[in-house]
């Protein structure tokens, strides 16, 4: 920008999005068809957070269990981030197994429904942690192809 009011105002702007809500510009070159899918990916992950800080109860619940027996503990939004994004972070690897293994299917239900994450992508995050052998995961394989055999919307008759 050529205007340096203009220029500071952003700054300012950009600098309050950080502090404020937690949001970070970040500029990423992919193939142009390709944006689309990312931008998704995003509107996705802010899209879990929001809906797990407003399933507070669900949330509890679950940060609980699987923070009970751990010195240092996993957030809401982390927790989201890591069961939705395909980066593994070994800190919280014992924290996404006791998700797997400990949690009741009940807990991890109550959160589909509150539409913090869906069977599918908790289902790519059993593969992606490499935790297919976990007490709920084919449990949750077989919720996930439920719901790819029968997509929303209405019945053609």
């Amino acid at each position: 920008m050529t205007d340096p009011t203009a220029s500071r105002r952003v700054q300012k702007y950009r600098v309050r999005q950080t502090a404020e809500r937690g949001i970070r510009r970040v500029e990423v070159q992919v193939p142009e068809d390709a944006t689309q899918d990312i931008k998704d990916l995003g509107s996705k992950l802010q899209a879990s957070v929001k809906n797990a800080l407003a399933a507070d109860r669900q949330m509890k619940l679950v940060l609980g269990t699987i923070n009970a027996p751990r010195p240092h503990p996993i957030d809401a939004q982390t927790l989201v981030r890591c069961l939705i994004t395909t980066r593994t972070d070994a800190r919280f690897r014992p924290h996404i197994e006791a998700f797997f293994d400990e949690l009741a299917p009940e807990a991890i239900h109550d959160l589909v429904l509150a539409k913090v994450i869906s069977f599918e992508d908790l289902y790519r995050a059993t593969r992606n942690w490499r935790l297919s052998d976990a007490r709920n995961a084919a449990w949750i394989k077989e919720m996930a192809d439920l719901r790819l055999a029968n997509p929303d919307g209405p019945a053609t008759q």
